[in-house]
């Protein structure tokens, strides 16, 4: 198993107090009804914690080696019900509470079927359908399923199993029983023997812990990665465990403790919190239930203390969106011209930007849904970042779909990025027309803004660009007072570049200042261990690049590439200086602009900066 993720010493510490507090209590008694049980040591006691997220807490004697006797029979029932089906499984073992201890000799009066597969007359019929899939093969499959759930190899104590064996005559009743009902359908033997070396298996508390651990994650091996148990089977196993698995005394512990969880008369005990922790102990006295009594103490304790009760959960309304905002405040990387930027200033509330965080079950999606159905307005955008996103579950994607849909029947074009590991899940939700997929935020916020500029079917859209000059460099020049604009044009030089081509070096001294003419250049910075190099900026037709280097005398901070083929309008510094000299009232004109273009830089920038610090959430509901 991969080495576990960094732990807290703080958790750590609350979890030695716990075991310390408990270390001390001598009450309860061994399973002297197996004889080899009745070896193990009263004074062991471990605790172990595997967390949804692959960190492992562990106090006391945690990798001491037991058998894990009925706490193998939620994962058996987890295998049967991945080999058959739910269907299959539920017409040979029931899901009802017995109300009866965990070696009764009973089946439902009714259908003659055992009442749930926590019981031993239910797990002893759940292992016989797994030999009886696969006779040759039953043992290793289930020692492998196992051994996928712990992380590393298990094997069979021998000396436990032929004790188990040899003293099981109860059990092997049971079997002749399932017989006699037609549950079992071949000689019960066989079926006994897997059974009998299932619960022999050899664990640790801190495999315990990890094989919760993929029970809380819908199956999902949270140190591997890896799916171990299909979603579906995983909470129906925990929806068992958390009506049967504690036998007689298991409406009591989902009172007081409230986690599904399931005990073994080898003194292990396990419980999971669903989507957060897997929990397992280790202390070999029982009490009067057949369950650890050290074992319940901590999960009393545990569940208190750090709230864990699966009834006992605080709301999560108002989590799932991180910002909502428009254009009109939250900007590309992506600096325009006037032009451009007046039309983004006015119609910037028809690109909308919705950062959404968590996980997107059935109430964090009603949420993101009251935010995306006011966007259904006709020629507008939305942006959809999905980077804060955990996991999207099947009533997620279900309910976004429609919404999806309907968005495109009223010509509302959806821009997602941030999606990850979403790619797959979200497949049938990329193949909605109107649906388009970015690599970030900020290119897809530019491509919003680009669609909105190009798109002219409103009249108060149209370009603010009027004469023969207007545009490229003319654009920004034309701010000057005449006739500054012509003279300083017959002073810069026309250079045009390749797609591609670098214009500047990061650390080169800045000798002259760029003005756009055509195409569009970027700025980037080259970050050590990074992939590619981060984009800064993208600069079009009409604006300058360099003008703060240029005016201090500093050197380039970052690397300038032509993203097309482009011209741009250069004045070299020898220029410049000799306009100084001969022309100080244009140069002082130049200056006043290069200082105004830069403070608007600057002011849209802290805008965006702001935003990181306290995102905005701004956007109005729905009317009821």
């Amino acid at each position: 198993m991969p080495t576990p993720a960094a732990t807290s010493s703080l958790i750590q510490g609350l979890l030695n107090e716990v075991h310390q507090s408990l270390i001390g209590r001598r009450d309860g008694r061994l399973a002297d009804y197996i004889p080899e049980l009745a070896r193990a040591s009263p004074d062991a006691f471990g605790i172990a914690v595997a967390t949804s997220d692959g960190r492992l807490y562990s106090v006391g004697d945690s990798e001491t080696p037991f058998t894990i006797q009925s706490i193998s029979k939620p994962f058996s029932y987890a295998l049967a019900l991945s080999l058959l089906s739910p269907e299959k499984m539920l017409q040979k073992v029931g899901v009802e509470p017995s109300g009866e201890a965990f070696n009764a000799i009973s089946l439902d009066p009714d259908s003659g079927i055992p009442m749930n597969p926590m019981i031993n007359a239910g797990a002893i019929a759940t292992t016989a359908q797994i030999w009886a899939h696969d006779p040759d093969g039953a043992e290793a499959g289930l020692l492998a399923f196992y051994a996928g759930l712990a992380g590393r190899p298990l094997e069979v104590d021998e000396a436990v199993f032929r004790s188990e064996r040899d003293s099981g005559h109860r059990n092997r009743a049971i079997g002749h029983l399932l017989r006699n009902a037609g549950i079992i359908e071949t000689d019960p033997e066989a079926s006994l023997q897997l059974y009998f070396r299932q619960c022999s298996v050899q664990v640790t508390c801190r495999d315990l812990a990890v094989m919760a651990s993929c029970l809380a994650c819908q199956g999902r091996h949270p140190f591997r990665g890896t799916r171990v148990i299909d979603p579906e089977l995983s909470s129906a196993v925990l929806a068992v465990m958390g009506s049967c698995g504690m036998y007689d005394y298991s409406g009591q512990w989902l009172h007081t403790v409230g986690m599904p969880a399931k005990s073994g008369v080898g003194g292990g005990l396990l419980a999971v919190v669903p989507g957060q922790l897997g929990l397992a102990v280790y202390s070999p006295p029982l009490d009067a239930y057949g369950n650890s009594v050290r074992g319940v103490a901590v999960c009393e304790e545990l569940s208190r203390r750090w709230q864990l009760h699966l009834f006992d959960q605080p709301p999560r309304s108002g989590t799932t969106i991180r910002s909502a905002t428009t254009a009109c405040t939250r900007h590309s990387r992506h600096w325009r011209d006037r032009a451009e930027c007046a039309v983004l200033d006015r119609c910037g509330d028809r690109i909308r930007v919705l950062q959404v965080q968590g996980v997107l079950d059935f109430a964090a999606t009603e949420e993101l849904l009251a935010y995306i159905e006011p966007c259904a307005e006709p020629g507008s955008f939305l942006v959809l970042d999905l980077a804060g996103v955990l996991d999207v579950s099947r009533i997620g994607i279900d309910l976004l779909r429609p919404a999806f849909e309907t968005l495109h029947r009223s010509s509302v074009t959806v821009l997602l990025c941030g999606l990850g590991h979403l790619a797959d899940p979200l497949q049938e939700l990329l193949r909605i027309e109107n649906v388009a997929v970015y690599p970030g935020l900020d290119p897809a916020i530019e491509a919003a803004e680009t669609l909105l500029l190009e798109d002219r079917s409103r009249p108060d859209d149209a370009d603010d660009r009027t004469g023969p000059e207007a545009g490229g460099a003319a654009d920004l020049l034309g701010q000057l007072p005449d006739p500054c604009p012509g003279q300083l044009a017959r002073l810069m030089e026309v250079r045009c570049y390749a797609a591609g081509e670098t214009v500047c070096r990061a650390g080169s001294e800045a000798d002259a200042l760029f003005v756009i003419e055509a195409g569009s250049f970027s700025a980037v910075l080259d970050r050590p261990g990074a992939q590619r190099p981060v984009r800064l900026a993208t600069f079009g037709p009409g604006v300058c690049f360099g003008e703060v280097a240029f005016v201090t005398g500093s050197r380039h901070g970052a690397d300038v590439v032509s993203e097309t083929e482009g011209c741009c309008r250069v004045l070299s510094r020898a220029v410049f200086e000799q306009l100084e000299r001969s022309e100080s009232a244009l140069a002082l004109a130049l200056m006043r602009l290069l200082y105004r273009e830069t403070a608007r830089k600057l002011t849209l920038a802290s805008q965006q900066l702001s935003l990181l610090e306290q995102p905005e959430v701004q956007w109005p509901r729905l009317p009821s």
